[in-house]
C-alpha cells in the first residue's frame, strides 16, 4: 500500500520529482490565499481551512445564538 502526499511528508519519507512540483504548487496556491491552518492530532489530519476564513462577528453570533440553544 502506497502512503498518501500528506503521510510522506509528515513521516519525512522522500519525495520523488513530480511529488515536489505538486507541492510546491500547491504551497504556491497556499500562499497566494494568505495561508492555512491544518488541525490533526497523533498525526492524524482532521481538517484544513484558509488562515483568513475566521470571522469574529461571524462566530460570536452563531456562538451566542448556539450557546443560548443548547444552554441548561
Amino acid at each position: 500500500m502506497e502512503l498518501s502526499f500528506y503521510e510522506k511528508v509528515s513521516s519525512g519519507k522522500e519525495l520523488n520529482q513530480q511529488e515536489l512540483k505538486s507541492a510546491i504548487k500547491i504551497l504556491k496556491r497556499i500562499q497566494s490565499r494568505g495561508g492555512l491552518v491544518v488541525v490533526s492530532e497523533n498525526d492524524t489530519l482532521i481538517t484544513t481551512y484558509s488562515l483568513d476564513s475566521y470571522s469574529r462577528k461571524a462566530a460570536s453570533l452563531n456562538g451566542s445564538s448556539e450557546f443560548n440553544q443548547t444552554r441548561y
